[in-house]
């Protein structure tokens, strides 16, 4: 299932934080607001927590693009991608890659709200 595992790798490199995914954008200004309040200690934890999230992703992600070394059957259909559950998981990854790359929508909402 590649696609499955694309989408997959996507969510966890954004749980990591990794650039040009929408997990990036919420944890940078996380670590810009800790280092505006000098809160440095909050903003080691949150890089050391990525970094050890990070780690265990990776460790995910390579027993996903593995070969199987043996087969396991499963009842899943085949065809998954054309019901409404598989295009979901689709849209819901090209958003997180479309807030990722182009973030100022999404902080011009933020913005406005905290205004609001």
């Amino acid at each position: 299932r590649p696609v499955l595992t694309g989408v997959m790798t996507v969510m966890l490199l954004s749980m990591a934080g990794i650039p040009l995914t929408a997990g990036f954008i919420t944890k940078f200004f996380a670590v810009v607001a800790a280092v505006d309040g000098q809160q440095w200690f909050l903003a080691a934890m949150i890089i050391l927590g990525s970094a050890i999230g990070l780690f265990y992703y990776l460790r995910v992600m390579l027993t996903l693009f593995k070969r199987p070394t043996r087969t396991i059957e499963f009842d899943a259909l085949g065809e998954w991608g054309i019901q409404a559950g598989g295009l979901m998981v689709i849209l819901v990854t090209l958003i997180v890659l479309y807030v990722g790359i182009l973030p100022n929508d999404f902080i011009g909402w933020a913005t406005q709200a905290i205004i609001w």
